[in-house]
C-alpha cells in the first residue's frame, strides 16, 4: 500500500509538471518561498520562517476537506501548531470568488492566504481534489502528502 500512494505521489508530480511545463515543481528536499499574497480580508501575508505546515487547497473539494478539519481553529491555534493555509483560486471565476467564496471564507475565525493568480502557486504540486500537505523544517520541503480526507489533515497538522 506505502508503494502505491508513492506511486500515485509520483504521478502527480510528474503530471503538473506536464501540466506547467514552463514551471519547475518542488518536490522534498527543495527549499520553499512563496509570494507575499493577501488572505480573505486582503490582509498582506508572508511565508513565515516559523512555519512547519503548509496546506493547500487548490479546488472546492479540497477546500472542503480543510474546512471541516480546521472546524474551530483560529489564527491563534494555527499559528501556535506553525500552520500556514493557502487556497489557489486562480481558476475561479471572479464573480463567484467575489460574490460567493471569499464571503464564505470571511466566516472563518482563521486566515487564508489567497492566489488569485496562475502562476502564483503553479510550482507548488497538487491532486485535483485532495489537499497538499507539505512539512517544512529550515524553510525546506522534507515530507509531501496528499488526502481527502478531513479526519487525516487535522491528525497530521494539529496534533
Amino acid at each position: 500500500m506505502h508503494l502505491l500512494k508513492k506511486i500515485a505521489v509520483l504521478s502527480t508530480l510528474l503530471l503538473t509538471f506536464a501540466v506547467s511545463a514552463n514551471v519547475k515543481v518542488l518536490s522534498v528536499g527543495d527549499s520553499i518561498k512563496l509570494p507575499a499574497l493577501n488572505d480573505q480580508f486582503d490582509k498582506p501575508h508572508s511565508f513565515k520562517p516559523s512555519t512547519q505546515w503548509l496546506v493547500l487547497a487548490h479546488d472546492m473539494d479540497s477546500s472542503r476537506v480543510t474546512r471541516d478539519a480546521f472546524a474551530g481553529q483560529t489564527n491563534e491555534t494555527l499559528q501556535q501548531a506553525n500552520i500556514q493555509y493557502y487556497a489557489d483560486i486562480s481558476g475561479m471565476p471572479g464573480l463567484i470568488s467575489s460574490y460567493i467564496a471569499i464571503p464564505k471564507m470571511q466566516k472563518q475565525k482563521y486566515n487564508i492566504v489567497l492566489a488569485k493568480e496562475d502562476d502564483e502557486l503553479a510550482f507548488l504540486p497538487s491532486e485535483d481534489d485532495k489537499v497538499s500537505i507539505f512539512k517544512i523544517e529550515n524553510g525546506k520541503i522534507v515530507e509531501f502528502i496528499t488526502t481527502d480526507s478531513a479526519e487525516v489533515l487535522k491528525k497530521t497538522v494539529l496534533k
